[in-house]
């Protein structure tokens, strides 16, 4: 497993090497649409197509917009960027907002500072839970579980959701038993965008759990 990460891992770090060689307007404009594509698209991949997309440089430079594609290619952290704000903000945002609205800078910011210290992160968000871990994923009657009104008021973040999903498996349950065909569609929509781009131990996590809510291994 720790294998396949490691390698999934360096696919996409030269991959982004590569474009980072020759970034200028247009190839931001391909990497925006890209990662837009990827989490408003439930068929487009980002990881899967290597962040292509159909344009074309001649259609690029007529664009009204062109002069906030070249600013955002002098971003340094530019993948990280769009994807704070496409999880973290609203995903229908024009770049032209992007780029003004010191919104964007904000949540860029409180993206990077949960990336930086997620294990910290995720075990705050632990605390959050009932003593029976497992009762808070359980549905009754069709409503919303405990741990998903841990997310929806904001009380955990989407990464710890994501997470802990990954060492329980409790969607596919979630999918059955929830009546809700709006929130919860959306939320695991998200989830399943979003995961790609988390790197994170997976057994040490898991580990803190363990030992946290005395869960057999």
């Amino acid at each position: 497993m720790r294998l396949k990460l490691l390698t999934t891992f360096l696919k996409q770090l030269n991959f982004l090497s590569n474009m980072f060689l020759k970034m200028d307007g247009f190839e931001a404009y391909k990497h925006y649409l890209a990662l837009k594509s990827h989490f408003t698209s439930k068929t487009y991949d980002y990881f899967k197509y290597n962040g292509a997309v159909k344009a074309k440089r001649e259609n690029f430079e007529v664009r009204n917009d062109k002069y906030f594609f070249h600013k955002l290619s002098k971003h340094k952290d530019l993948t990280n960027y769009l994807v704070a704000l496409f999880v973290y903000g609203r995903k229908d945002t024009w770049i032209g907002d992007m780029l003004r609205n010191e919104e964007s800078e904000r949540l860029y910011k409180k993206w990077l500072k949960v990336k930086e210290s997620l294990t910290y992160v995720f075990m705050g968000d632990l605390e959050k839970f009932n003593d029976d871990l497992l009762s808070s994923f359980i549905v009754v009657d069709g409503q919303h579980p405990h741990a998903l009104k841990l997310l929806l008021s904001e009380q955990i973040h989407l990464e710890t959701f994501i997470i802990l999903n990954d060492i329980m498996r409790f969607t596919p349950a979630w999918n059955r038993e929830i009546n809700d065909q709006t929130v919860w569609p959306e939320v695991r929509q998200k989830c399943k965008k979003y995961h790609p781009f988390l790197q994170y131990d997976k057994e040490a996590l898991k580990n803190i759990v363990v030992d946290k809510f005395n869960l057999t291994r």
